[in-house]
């Protein structure tokens, strides 16, 4: 046991003097491998890595992993899945940063890395609205509604109630399809056009719906149907 324990112990600190030498030698299971030791410092990470590389198909594939299919690997488990969830959550809060910090919406791409960095990994399917002031500030970003796998309930009365409680000069529609496509539902159009015209009634400003996946997005205003 102490040789078993000893090898992995010197294997792992080669990888780290190779990251610091070069991160750009490692291949992409070993730098996997190294991430895995700061949830499992106890464990050989090696094999563990390769399983999530084969099983998600890529690096990146495996970093946006859901927490809950993290967890369902041999050798991880619940706590290796927290570790995931404040990986996305720090994903997350890195692309909100300039906007949390009420600076203007100033380009499509600061909404969608915002979008897609919290919905976007997600198994099940939720509604999210973001809330702006009349100069595109953000006020919040809040998920409204949470589904199944594949549908969600959205109510436009709650969600015009949360914009004028907020005070909010406009509001954006966000919601993911964990099936992969964003093309908008008829279901979603429908539902747009609704709190498109409830929302002019009340002086608020229907900005966008966008529809994200794990890898892409797709969005009312872009696509010409607000």
């Amino acid at each position: 046991m102490k040789e078993d324990t000893a090898h992995y112990l010197g294997h792992r600190e080669r990888l780290r003097e190779r990251l610091d030498n070069d991160p750009r030698a490692l291949s992409d299971y070993e730098i996997l491998e190294l991430l895995l030791t700061y949830a499992l410092p106890r464990k050989d990470t090696k094999s563990i890595a390769k399983e999530m590389i084969s099983r998600f198909g890529s690096l990146g594939d495996a970093l946006l992993a859901d927490p809950g299919r993290i967890a369902e690997i041999p050798g991880l488990g619940e706590g290796a899945a927290r570790f995931w969830r404040t990986l996305h959550e720090c994903r997350a809060r890195k692309a909100c940063g300039s906007i949390a910090r009420r600076e203007k919406f100033s380009s499509p791409d600061q909404v969608r890395d915002m979008v897609c960095s919290r919905l976007g990994h997600l198994t099940k399917e939720e509604f999210w609205v973001i809330l702006v002031d009349n100069q595109n500030r953000l006020i919040s970003f809040e998920r409204v509604f949470q589904g199944t796998v594949d549908q969600t309930a959205a109510y436009p009365r709650e969600i015009l109630e949360l914009a004028l409680r907020h005070h909010a000069g406009g509001l954006i529609l966000v919601h993911n399809h964990p099936g992969g496509n964003p093309v908008p539902s008829s279901q979603d159009k429908a539902l747009t056009e609704t709190i498109a015209r409830l929302a002019d009634d009340l002086g608020l400003r229907l900005l966008d719906h966008i529809i994200v996946t794990a890898e892409t997005y797709s969005s009312f205003r872009a696509q010409g149907l607000l």
